[in-house]
């Protein structure tokens, strides 16, 4: 079969590339060139026809059978009209693609659809930065996959958690929030995680999230919602600050001893008590941080689809959370300055 993967020099986009060997795949960039194939089309999810002229437009829906979407906007800084330009917009082009294809559509949207009315992230504070605004990505993954369910063509959605980076090399296209949260406490810039004891963070390496992908075309599926989650392997908030830490001694760094603290405290005592005098920036990172955590860490495990998915990878175990995590980990902190 013939696959183009919209997105492909993102994050999951370059992890899916790497894993369709067989298939001929044809990928989508914007700007980014990707590596791993021979074979590109630059769309444009903002403009009629994908950005393409009509013969291309044409060309393009008479050769592919299957269209893994994975370009999205995952910018917490962007407001809801930023977001929705390629999220909602764009997601409908390529809908349109997939009718007049006749071919497959797996959508990649995000786990945390869960977590639509609930993430509590779009306030913004009048910081010198942008805060974070997870609200927006959410509802806008929240009604694409209601528009893809909608539109009558064949289509498998697929929902990973936070992706992190490759579970045997920590490689990764560029880091994600998870791993902004945990340079800013090996630098000392996070006094404490938002996060109330017993809360989790669902962390999925990029190359499972390929192979999940890989799996749904392998198996001729036609239709489906699949999570690609930790589940109940889900890492507790305070085991992930013990991973930062621990790995950061290892590797020779001194990292302050992360702690929780109620998400709730930084407007109950922490503005009240330090807006006047601590710099904007810090708090924007305070706020962006706050916001984020509102997202990504959770009180109830997602479920998962691992284990189950015909030829899929299998279930993690709390022990694979861990070891990727400490790959992807010992892949940031060298870098850090």
């Amino acid at each position: 079969m013939t696959v183009l993967v919209t997105g492909a020099s993102g994050v999951v986009g370059t992890a899916v590339l790497r894993e369709l060997s067989g298939y001929e795949v044809v990928a989508g960039v914007y700007r980014r060139l990707p590596t791993g194939t021979d074979r590109m089309v630059r769309l444009d999810l903002s403009a009629p026809l994908l950005g393409l002229d009509p013969l291309a437009y044409q060309q393009l829906c008479a050769e592919v059978e299957v269209i893994v979407h994975s370009a999205a906007i995952v910018n917490f800084s962007a407001d809801q009209a930023e977001v929705d330009l390629v999220n909602i917009e764009g997601l409908g082009r390529v809908i349109e693609l997939a009718a007049e294809a006749d071919a497959l559509l797996v959508h990649i949207s995000t786990a945390y659809v869960s977590r639509y009315g609930k993430a509590g992230g779009g306030d913004r504070l009048g910081t010198a930065k942008p805060a974070a605004r997870t609200d927006e990505y959410v509802t806008s993954k929240f009604l694409g996959e209601q528009m893809v369910r909608d539109s009558g063509v064949d289509a498998v959605i697929v929902r990973p958690s936070v992706v992190i980076g490759d579970s045997r090399s920590g490689e990764i296209r560029q880091a994600q929030a998870v791993h902004t949260l945990a340079e800013y406490l090996l630098k000392g810039q996070l006094p404490f995680l938002p996060a109330h004891p017993g809360s989790y963070l669902d962390l999925i390496p990029q190359d499972l999230v390929a192979q999940g992908v890989r799996a749904v075309l392998d198996a001729g599926l036609r239709k489906g919602e699949f999570w690609l989650t930790a589940g109940p392997a889900a890492m507790p908030a305070e085991r992930f600050l013990e991973l930062v830490a621990e790995e950061a001694t290892r590797l020779g760094r001194v990292a302050a001893k992360g702690r929780l603290a109620d998400p709730g405290i930084v407007d109950r005592l922490v503005r009240p008590a330090f807006a006047d005098v601590v710099p904007k920036d810090d708090l924007a990172r305070l706020d962006s941080a706050v916001a984020v955590c509102g997202l990504v860490i959770i009180t109830d495990l997602l479920p998962t689809s691992l284990g189950r998915l015909p030829g899929g990878p299998a279930a993690l175990t709390v022990a694979d959370v861990e070891q990727a995590w400490r790959i992807s980990l010992r892949r940031l902190i060298p870098d850090l300055t």
